[in-house]
């Protein structure tokens, strides 16, 4: 105990301490330092202390947590002074490599004095999945405020090092809520029927002195959280998707505040927006982008682009409810009914389409395939414009699995030519799915028309890519800017139509194997198309070494498109 009615300077009280705390302290009282007369005896004491730590290079690995303050604890005699003989030792502990661990607490032997000052391991450490969190105990008079008796948080890191270091900056922030909820919201017990009241309330009266997670906060964390390993492309689909949705509701909305009213209100002016706005009115803001549209008689983006949207905002609050920032997910089911006519989104082609897109100038004869090649002309060259369409309709091939062919993709497997899909990182080459790893014999038709011959001019040449003229995209992908071009050149020859693109191949593919009568289990392997079954199938298709080459070859040669002429092409002798 302090005897508060001694008048004396508190720098006289502490002199004794300070020939002890001279070693740590390299000579006592520190220069420099001012010490507060008003102040008690102990206070005086822990002043110093925390000087010399401070100042003298004493440094403290540990953590304190928000519940445990950092004490300096002193023996005095039952009159309130201080023995003579009275020591002071600090004890830190080193950070190993491992992280951190206990300190070990140093304790005087001196049977009248007792002065330590102990730090704890960093506790409240967890790992939810991949992803570090940092829990801490609610003090006890602040339950009833917090509402809950302990504070869970994200500490968006899946590696170690960088969890410790943002768990101590997250105790420091926890620490600082804690002391504002005193100083602001800390009211006495009130009876059990109010409790109910003021905890369905604690979240109002937290934010308004410790503040709320952002629209901006959440989309940020979401982008940057590491158990997401999107690609490039989506990445980027979902920083515009995203860059849009905080336009309309306000990048400072807090998240808590969004509620189901608020996600109608953006699915109300993602009804009027039109696609591609910001490229359109630069000018003008989503909200202000809609009205425009809507009073001009501007098409809308589709339904489609519309459900696609709100999904998101769902996956990010989704996301939020994981984080704990939120409670529930208030967009969750909120979409547009999709018109039957439009349910179906791809379309294969039809003869009379197909007819149109073989007929074209680039077969017929054009002045080049680059700019001219919707333009009638006497050259015929066969590069990647050539030979992209035609591949993926007698193969069903994906167009970014062409576009990114090597030289080296074409092999003999048992005396069949085929192709061979896989991925490989090193060189940039992707798959969309595991299933679609897989071997696909060249079509007897391809062959006819001289893939084979290219294949052959391309190895002379010295290219390792088959279609060495495909720049990749800014997404690292080798089909952006062909599918690009084949939506113009679609248009060109006439063959556009609502559902209609490149994958129509895919889809033209598949219903020729039908027709063929090929087993469901072949198709989906020359497809590349996963079993939609359940997990057995997945497990049963595991087994074995599959079909062979020459099981596959028999199968695709059945493949045949009545009413599709194409003669008119040669044999790679004619060109």
């Amino acid at each position: 105990m302090t005897n508060k009615k001694s008048k004396k300077d508190p720098r006289e009280w502490v002199q004794s301490p300070l020939r002890d705390l001279a070693p740590l302290g390299k000579g006592a009282p520190c220069p420099g330092m001012v010490l507060n007369p008003n102040r008690s005896r102990q206070a005086a004491l822990a002043q110093l202390v925390e000087h010399i730590i401070r100042n003298d290079g004493v440094t403290c690995s540990s953590h304190v947590s928000g519940t445990i303050p950092q004490k300096i604890v002193e023996k005095q005699l039952p009159d309130g002074s201080l023995r003579s003989n009275c020591s002071t030792q600090l004890s830190h502990n080193r950070v190993r490599k491992t992280g951190l661990s206990s300190s070990n607490h140093t304790k005087i032997t001196h049977r009248n004095c007792s002065t330590a000052v102990s730090h704890t391991r960093l506790s409240g450490l967890w790992r939810r999945g991949a992803v570090y969190q940092y829990r801490v105990r609610v003090p006890h008079d602040l339950v009833t405020l917090f509402g809950k008796t302990h504070l869970s948080r994200s500490l968006k890191t899946a590696a170690r090092v960088e969890a410790l270091r943002a768990a101590r900056k997250m105790a420091f922030e926890i620490e600082l809520e804690f002391d504002r909820a005193r100083a602001s919201g800390n009211q006495p017990m009130v009876p059990r029927a109010e409790q109910t009241i003021q905890q369905d309330t604690v979240k109002l009266t937290m934010a308004a002195h410790v503040g709320r997670r952002t629209l901006e906060q959440a989309i940020d964390g979401y982008m940057t959280d590491p158990t997401r390993s999107p690609s490039p492309k989506s990445q980027a689909v979902y920083r515009t998707t995203y860059s849009t949705i905080a336009a309309i509701l306000g990048e400072g909305t807090a998240v808590s505040d969004i509620g189901r009213d608020t996600c109608r209100d953006l699915l109300s002016v993602l009804q009027h927006l039109p696609s591609n706005a910001k490229k359109r009115f630069p000018a003008l803001t989503p909200r202000e982008a809609a009205r425009h549209a809507s009073a001009h008689g501007i098409a809308p983006m589709s339904v489609a682009n519309v459900n696609e949207y709100m999904t998101k905002l769902s996956t990010l609050l989704n996301w939020a409810c994981r984080e704990e920032w939120i409670s529930r997910n208030v967009a969750s089911g909120l979409r547009l009914a999709v018109p039957a006519s439009k349910a179906g989104k791809r379309k294969p082609f039809s003869v009379t389409q197909l007819r149109l897109i073989f007929d074209a100038p680039i077969y017929r004869g054009c002045r080049d395939d680059e700019n001219g090649y919707a333009i009638h002309g006497l050259n015929r060259p066969r590069r990647s414009r050539f030979w992209i369409p035609l591949i993926g309709l007698y193969s069903g091939a994906r167009l970014n699995e062409i576009c990114q062919l090597h030289a080296t993709d074409l092999r003999e497997i048992d005396g069949v030519w085929c192709f061979d899909f896989h991925a490989d990182p090193a060189v940039g080459k992707t798959l969309k799915t595991s299933a679609s790893q897989r071997i696909v014999p060249i079509h007897p038709m391809l062959i006819k028309l001289g893939i084979l011959a290219y294949l052959r001019d391309r190895k002379e040449a010295g290219d390792q890519r088959m279609f060495p003229e495909i720049a990749i995209d800014a997404f690292g992908l080798h089909s952006g800017r062909v599918s690009r071009w084949f939506s113009r050149f679609l248009a060109t020859c006439g063959a556009a139509a609502d559902g209609i693109c490149y994958h129509s191949f895919r889809h033209s593919f598949r219903d020729a194997l039908r027709e063929a009568g090929i087993e469901r289990e072949v198709a989906l392997r020359l497809g590349g198309w996963s079993e939609s079954g359940g997990s057995s199938n997945l497990v049963g298709d595991s087994y074995g070494a599959g079909f062979s080459a020459a099981r596959l070859y028999t199968a695709i040669s059945a493949i045949n498109y009545a009413g599709l002429n194409l003669d008119h092409l040669g044999g790679p002798s004619e060109h």
